[in-house]
């Protein structure tokens, strides 16, 4: 069962979302609040396995409660859910740790696809920010990239030259689900094309992915 924090100042939003959470099997909501006070006090009952925290919070942000997960080193994944965020706080934000950045504009479907990623170890962000300008050539970006187990079966699918609803069936996933696994190769790769993805991807992993 994986239990779930929901700290999120609208309260409307975050009783939605708390009933669309207790209708999924094996998801438990362990908690809501609205206040960064109050989440400071939640996360520390034991056996919270994932923090779905807003950026904004009132007139403070929620990155004061990943400085204090952080400080108290406790072991809980998070996943902002936000209607946006600069590209410097985006940046911060996965420095500090976050597992990954949604946007509130998305489908329920695709929030549980990013919920699933992040606690099988991934990273999600969501695809408006994989418009960041490129500052290193693919390959150099290639070099350092650590693909996901997702990534890799998405990929593969794309070499293949699968539709994304092929590949989403493969994999057992929602279409959407795809095309944000796409944007995040994009973003993470600094290519802009299905066929830039391709090419460099062959050339620095091919051994790895075929």
């Amino acid at each position: 069962m994986t239990r779930v924090l929901l700290v999120d100042d609208h309260a409307l939003f975050r009783e939605g979302l708390a009933r669309l959470l207790s209708a999924e099997s094996g998801i438990e909501v362990a908690g809501q609040c609205a206040t960064v006070e109050e989440a400071l006090i939640q996360v520390q009952v034991p056996g919270l396995d994932l923090i779905l925290l807003d950026y904004e919070l009132g007139d403070r942000r929620g990155n004061e409660v990943m400085h204090y997960l952080r400080g108290h080193q406790l072991d809980i994944k998070v996943l902002i859910v936000t209607v946006g965020l600069t590209r410097s706080e985006l940046r911060q934000m996965l420095n500090q740790g976050v597992a990954g950045v949604f946007l509130k504009n998305n489908p329920p479907d695709l929030l549980l696809e990013a919920m699933r990623a992040v606690l099988a170890g991934e990273t999600w962000v969501d695809p408006k920010y994989a418009e960041a300008p490129i500052e290193k050539t693919p390959g150099e970006i290639f070099r350092r990239v650590r693909f996901t187990e997702r990534d890799r079966h998405v990929l593969r699918g794309v070499f293949e030259g699968l539709a994304n609803k092929e590949i989403a069936e493969r994999l057992h996933v929602s279409e959407s689900a795809i095309k944000a696994s796409l944007q995040q190769l994009f973003s993470k790769t600094g290519v802009r094309t299905r066929g830039q993805l391709v090419r460099i991807a062959l050339e620095q992993f091919r051994r790895e992915l075929l």
